[in-house]
């Protein structure tokens, strides 16, 4: 069912239309800009205590709904023990968060093979069969690719692994410090820690004529104005550490091709979108390695990408990227509610 007539505005005050928020609680830049199509166009008994129980290493317990879409990660964390090496995890959990499984992994035992292992058993114990892992370490982008390709499930390198990166933040807080052998220093590895090369050229395909920055109010996440069902194509974000009050900062991209840009655009794995200063351009940062220049910042998108940037920040790295035909247009033809997370995990 469609929902009432909604807009969208565009940071400053006349009128961006979509199906989404009424016009009076919303934002945008009174100015649209090209997107020219060339270059700027430990102890196995500790118990880990969160949101959804109790969690024992090795242990497999399952909730009542489990997506088919998981998040994994294997991965050294900030705790040595005795015998002065670094304690391994192996750590999966679904797009909905409510499903987590840990184990520890010996050192000398961190290989595909044993990774393969650990994920066939808990395959097998899942009232639900995956169609989807996820992962998000480009320095593991190997032994896990190995590791998961023999088991008829789609492997995906990508940064959308919210649930993931929200659990490794937790216990990077709450459980690490409290471990024997915690060492801070540890943690100054990035977990986006790769070679990255110059942003790509935006493929044909994503090129929209033109762009503005645009902005919603938190609530109507949280009050589910804007949910799945009214987006059209898209997806959003888990909403955890979303402010219920200020503003998120948007990128509308403008089409006659809107249709296609969007259905494009829902088969790439979108990370995030940012504001190069001092570039000047703005990037959009899709998997875990590629980047693509979406449109050039001018003079006067400077002040509004400064914007773009610090709310990022303010908002704990939510914002959002949409796709409609033109400014007056009465529905978004796609709808991405993404999140920047920290560069150390």
């Amino acid at each position: 069912m469609r929902p009432a007539r909604y807009f969208i505005t565009l940071t400053i005050c006349m009128g961006l239309v979509s199906s989404l928020i009424p016009r009076q609680i919303c934002r945008h830049s009174a100015n649209t800009v090209p997107c020219i199509g060339t270059r700027y166009s430990y102890a196995s008994s500790l118990i880990a205590r969160s949101s959804v129980g109790e969690i024992k290493y090795g242990e497999i317990k399952f909730p009542d709904v489990v997506s088919e879409e998981w998040e994994l990660d294997c991965y050294s964390r900030p705790v040595t023990g005795d015998d002065g090496k670094k304690l391994w995890e192996v750590v999966i959990t679904d797009s909905t968060g409510s499903f987590r499984y840990i184990k520890s992994l010996p050192s000398n035992l961190v290989n595909s093979r044993t990774l393969r292992k650990v994920v066939e058993e808990v395959m097998e114990s899942s009232p639900v069969r995956p169609r989807i892992i996820r992962f998000f370490r480009n320095q593991m982008f190997n032994m896990i690719t190995i590791a998961l390709t023999p088991l008829d499930v789609d492997v995906k390198p990508s940064r959308q692994t919210h649930n993931l990166f929200m659990w490794l933040a937790e216990r990077e807080r709450d459980v690490y410090p409290l471990m024997p052998g915690y060492n801070p220093q540890l943690r100054s590895q990035t977990i986006f820690d790769y070679d990255v090369g110059q942003p790509e050229r935006l493929p044909d395909v994503l090129k929209a004529e033109s762009y503005a920055f645009t902005a919603l109010p938190a609530a109507v996440f949280w009050n589910e104005e804007v949910n799945n069902e009214n987006i059209n194509r898209g997806k959003l974000c888990p909403l955890g550490d979303l402010p219920k009050e200020g503003w998120v900062q948007g990128i509308t991209l403008f089409s006659k091709r809107s249709e296609s840009i969007a259905a494009w655009m829902s088969g790439l794995e979108l990370g995030h979108v940012r504001a190069d200063l001092i570039g000047r351009e703005l990037i959009l940062e899709t998997d875990i390695t590629t980047q693509f220049i979406i449109a050039p910042l001018l003079d006067a998108q400077k002040k509004e990408a400064q914007i773009f940037e610090k709310s990022k920040t303010a908002m704990n790295g939510y914002h959002f990227i949409s796709v409609q035909a033109e400014p007056d247009a009465e529905d978004v033809k796609g709808f991405w509610l993404l999140r920047k997370f920290r560069d150390s995990l």
